[in-house]
């Protein structure tokens, strides 16, 4: 495809983490070339590049968390550490000749279409604008760490670090330590930290799943390995596929048939059981929410590690932070060196927007179109009134493998440019009545989820959005969206070369 000669680039890519870099595969496998993607950052990789907190770890299986046409990796692990990961987003990046493309240190502030020229105008903090006919939002949905609103947080005068931005050179060693929130960061990183630190105190507001983690050290690859073969490679992907297919359908099918939940909620809680011996402590880590309300996560070393003489669970709820330490509602002070948030990440907070302004064609900006009309995207990936433009990881489209749902959405958006070149179209729309359609059926859907059991409401859940709507999750398993991608997807769109 061209470059327009009214434009920069025929399109343009904001984020250069697993979303972007698979964004810009796609393109050149599709024989477009006329693209860039900007990274606000100075490297490339998203979350691995962000994250490096002792112990992160892929929570799928490595088999499964790749891209479907690069499995030939040697990972190290059946669940691959965070650093193997950004190694193999660097090594797709420059195999596949996307790497070449990617600007860095290119913040983006806001992007407007041009009604009149059917292009988008995206504006960069050091006042350059870039011109493109499509835009493709990537900007995933950890990028941003969340800071919790406790009062008297920047009081304190010890350490405080959140998980997401991690000092490398800060020493742990005999230090009196705490640890705010219990999601799966904190699942990562507890059982890490617990051996080298003084006293470690983990502040819980709602305890998570956990399931037994099977991993294993994988052996270096060679001229017998199985993981030579692609054939292995791609059963054992089906298998990883077909096991979180399992989970999806479970929770998605809640109210309709809640016993395949409930058994294997059965099934956890003696898994999560046996391995605490204090009957008390065991009674505050065993979740009250339906499986699913949460991400759940995977470990065996994390309920182990809350055992120890050394680390103190604390349930009471955190009334402020002082410099000396963190008060709790019964109005016990626990003085502490080091406080680490390990509070996640915006998510459904900012509406799963991109981290930018986004105007469409009658003016309206994107988070504030969510804000009065509820989160929703056709096929999570487009919205009429925001013509030639996409999102990667829109609203109702997340699984358990973040992969499986960016293939999908990625032949979707491949669809939708193949289709106006094949018309010599400029601009590209989803259909107003196509969208409700959709929105429809999937709100509908989301009723029967596990979202809408009344456990839900209190366990906290980022899935849950500002209007009560699970808005993350794709309220079906992710074949379905698969198989539902690869069919007359472009009928659901208006294709034209007219100015609006």
């Amino acid at each position: 495809m061209a470059r327009n000669a009214a434009t920069d680039l025929e399109v343009l890519i904001v984020g250069a983490g697993i979303s972007g870099i698979g964004a810009g595969i796609e393109l050149l496998r599709g024989g477009i070339t006329a693209f860039a993607l900007l990274e606000a950052a100075n490297e490339l990789g998203g979350t691995w590049r962000d994250n490096t907190y002792p112990g992160i770890a892929v929570d799928i299986p490595s088999s499964s968390y790749c891209y479907a046409f690069e499995t030939d990796f040697p990972w190290s692990r059946k669940f691959a550490p965070g650093a193997e990961i950004q190694r193999y987003v660097n090594l797709c990046a420059e195999k596949y000749g996307v790497a070449k493309h990617i600007r860095y240190g290119s913040r983006v502030l806001h992007a407007q279409f041009d009604a009149a020229r059917n292009t988008w105008a995206t504006h960069l903090d050091n006042g350059t604008v870039v011109t493109s006919r499509y835009l493709i939002a990537a900007t995933g949905l950890f990028g941003e760490p969340k800071w919790p609103a406790i009062p008297g947080l920047d009081t304190f005068a010890g350490k405080t670090m959140h998980t997401a931005q991690w000092e490398q050179g800060y020493d742990l060693a005999r230090k009196s330590v705490a640890v705010i929130g219990t999601g799966a960061s904190a699942v990562q990183v507890i059982p890490e930290i617990a051996p080298q630190v003084r006293q470690l105190r983990v502040f819980q507001r709602t305890p998570i799943w956990i399931s037994p983690r099977l991993d294993r050290q994988l052996p270096p690859p060679s001229r017998l390995s199985m993981r030579r073969f692609a054939v292995i490679r791609s059963l054992l992907r089906l298998l990883s596929e077909a096991h979180l297919e399992f989970l999806t359908f479970s929770i998605v099918n809640y109210r309709r048939w809640p016993w395949f939940v409930r058994g294997t909620q059965r099934f956890l809680r003696w898994q999560m059981r046996r391995q605490v011996t204090d009957q008390a402590l065991a009674a505050k880590l065993l979740p009250g929410y339906g499986l699913g309300c949460k991400r759940p996560t995977t470990s065996n070393t994390y309920l182990p590690a809350l055992s120890r003489d050394n680390v103190l669970l604390i349930t009471r709820n955190i009334e402020r932070i002082c410099p000396e330490g963190i008060v709790t509602d019964d109005q016990t002070l626990h003085e502490v060196d080091t406080i680490i948030l390990a509070t996640g990440f915006l998510t459904t907070e900012q509406g799963n927007a991109p981290r930018f302004e986004v105007v469409g064609s009658e003016g309206v900006e994107l988070g504030q179109f969510w804000e009065e009309h509820r989160l929703q995207a056709y096929a999570g990936v487009s919205l009429p009134g925001f013509p030639n433009f996409f999102l990667t990881s829109g609203p109702y489209s997340a699984g358990f493998n973040w992969f499986t749902m960016l293939e999908a959405n990625l032949a979707h958006i491949m669809k939708c440019l193949d289709g106006a070149r094949a018309r010599g179209a400029t601009r590209v729309e989803v259909k107003r009545d196509v969208h409700e359609r959709y929105m429809r059926h999937i709100w509908r859907r989301a009723e029967g989820t596990v979202f809408k059991d009344a456990s839900c409401a209190a366990s906290g859940s980022y899935y849950i959005d500002r209007h009560g709507d699970a808005s993350l999750p794709l309220p079906h398993t992710p074949w379905w969206r698969a198989i539902r991608g690869r069919s007359h997807v472009t009928q659901g769109y208006h294709f034209s070369s007219e100015a609006g």
